[in-house]
């Protein structure tokens, strides 16, 4: 007896320990896992630092990423095994966009290239005559794309042929390495530029809508995030001034958050969820702007958000990849690839697969699942 009430004791006390546990139900915790990983330069780098942030985009059968320092390519997502790799100067930095099987891209050689996407094929160029910070946009038949000088150019997406440019260069403005992807709302195509305006353009024409300048008095201005639409309204930030909520209209701001960013925030019901400059993570209501949560990344800027699984995951410029509760903002895991990820995650909830690009231009391929304590606590 007295054996029995030793051992029921021990076990009050194990599951109490438990904040996860529900009633009726054994624990969860997310698990995970690596992989593979595979290192992506084409030779050995030993050069200064760069920023390796590209998203890796998610095929059927392929994940393709790019680097900062010499090349974009494509691996099968099972084996590893490197399917295809076009040698660039200096990389991909900035992202990619996939439309009906091509693969479109600034590159840091100054060129835009549109790419058969399963094998590598350069279908055609566009000379950018810039380093291409930002991913394009495709849709309708057309291309459209910020180069790293500030001008925004319009191309047939079949044949790369120029159909309008809009130039807002300006020498003296001092910039942060970023650009901001286009997005479309209607007629017009949004796009935000380094001397803190956003800016609507007639899609057909490359005309001025309306612009909103969401940052006049601080140092680096630039609106380097995707802009997001939701509803009547647009999200975007500036680098170092804050979250905006606009209307998509004509670009009257709704709110404001004081807290610059650089990348797009993520959408999810009423929430939305930001990463600042500052290091925090925001969870926000959408609508009034009030804060429903908020943490500090321990270890640098984060990047933007994804969402896995009711999970909120963001990289850490000097850390990992962390994991936080989407809807209290607890702390649940995180993965530490080894000197910090600038790189967004890519996700398949649907395979339980993570995929991003580290500091060191490493390519992490993750599995992560919700698994009951029970698995590892047999008596459970």
């Amino acid at each position: 007896m007295t054996k029995y009430l030793a051992f029921l004791s021990l076990s009050v006390v194990l599951f109490a320990g438990c904040s996860s546990m529900t009633r009726g139900s054994a624990p969860h915790k997310l698990v995970l896992e690596k992989r593979w990983v595979r290192d992506t330069p084409a030779t050995d780098y030993l050069g200064g630092r760069r920023i390796n942030r590209f998203q890796p985009i998610l095929l059927d059968k392929l994940v393709i990423v790019g680097n900062a320092i010499d090349s974009i390519m494509a691996f099968d997502r099972d084996t590893a095994h490197l399917k295809w790799r076009i040698s660039l100067q200096d990389g991909v930095e900035g992202g990619a966009y996939v439309n009906e099987g091509v693969l479109y891209f600034g590159a840091g050689d100054g060129q835009f290239y549109a790419v058969q996407a399963d094998t590598g094929t350069v279908l055609w160029t566009y000379p950018l005559k810039a380093e291409g910070l930002g991913r394009p946009l495709v849709k309708g038949g057309v291309v459209y794309v910020l180069g790293g000088n500030n001008v925004a150019h319009c191309l047939d997406a079949k044949t790369g042929k120029l159909q309008w440019i809009y130039n807002r260069r300006e020498a003296s403005n001092i910039s942060v390495r970023g650009a901001s992807q286009p997005a479309l709302v209607g007629d017009m195509v949004l796009i935000g530029f380094s001397d803190g305006a956003l800016v609507a353009l007639n899609r057909t024409s490359g005309a001025v809508v309306w612009e909103a300048n969401l940052n006049h008095n601080k140092r680096f201005k630039d609106v380097d995030a995707t802009p997001i639409i939701d509803g009547d309204n647009v999200y975007v930030s500036s680098y170092d001034g804050g979250l905006y909520s606009l209307q998509k209209a004509d670009g009257k701001i709704n709110w404001t958050l004081d807290d610059g960013g650089f990348e797009e925030v993520l959408i999810e019901g009423n929430r939305l969820y930001y990463s600042s400059t500052s290091g925090k993570l925001y969870a926000i209501d959408k609508g009034s702007g009030k804060v429903l949560w908020t943490k500090d990344n321990p270890q640098g800027v984060a990047t933007g958000p994804v969402s896995f699984k009711g999970a909120i995951v963001v990289g850490e410029l000097s850390g990992g990849l962390r994991f936080y509760d989407s809807r209290t903002g607890e702390f649940l895991t995180e993965f530490q690839p080894g000197r910090g990820v600038n790189s967004r995650a890519a996700v398949d909830p649907k395979k339980g697969e993570i995929y991003f690009i580290s500091h060191d231009a490493n390519l992490f391929a993750l599995r992560a699942d919700w698994r009951r304590f029970s698995k590892e606590w047999p008596w459970l």
